[in-house]
């Protein structure tokens, strides 16, 4: 498992069913407000102990950010194939069962983090536009 190389997502099955659904996860206010709940709450139970559980965290947490900010109206800049991808992303974060299920330990969220990376690896100027104007102009949102 190589990070940030495009094969890996490419041909990974459950990634490609992330993707698939989210679409529609975009498109319904509900699912997507359920989707960020369901990533916070997993964040908050991981682990803060490794250098690659700090990355996992703050790159989720900032395409959480974007999300609640789209989803808000507040931050409509990000180009829809980046909020697929990201949307994509935090799908696969919150599932426990993907390529390499969660419950495996170390190597589950290894999984994910490299998942993850790739995105902002392929989303890399969107993510930092958004946070430029998160912090400059946005107001917290909850």
């Amino acid at each position: 498992m190589a990070l940030f190389d495009q094969s890996y997502t490419t041909n990974n099955k459950y990634f490609k069913k992330a993707k698939h659904r989210a679409k529609g996860i975009l498109e319904d206010p509900k699912r997507l407000r359920s989707l960020v709940a369901a990533a916070v709450d997993k964040l908050r139970d991981l682990r803060n102990d490794t250098e690659g559980m700090q990355t996992l965290k703050n790159q989720a947490n900032t395409f959480v950010r974007m999300l609640r900010s789209y989803q808000a109206g507040n931050y409509r800049r990000t180009p829809w194939k980046s909020l697929l991808l990201v949307t994509a992303g935090i799908i696969y974060f919150v599932s426990p069962l993907d390529l390499v299920p969660d419950f495996i330990p170390v190597l589950g969220f290894m999984d994910d983090i490299s998942v993850l990376l790739w995105i902002v690896n392929s989303v890399r100027g969107d993510v930092e536009k958004f946070q430029e104007w998160e912090e400059t102009y946005a107001e917290p949102v909850r």
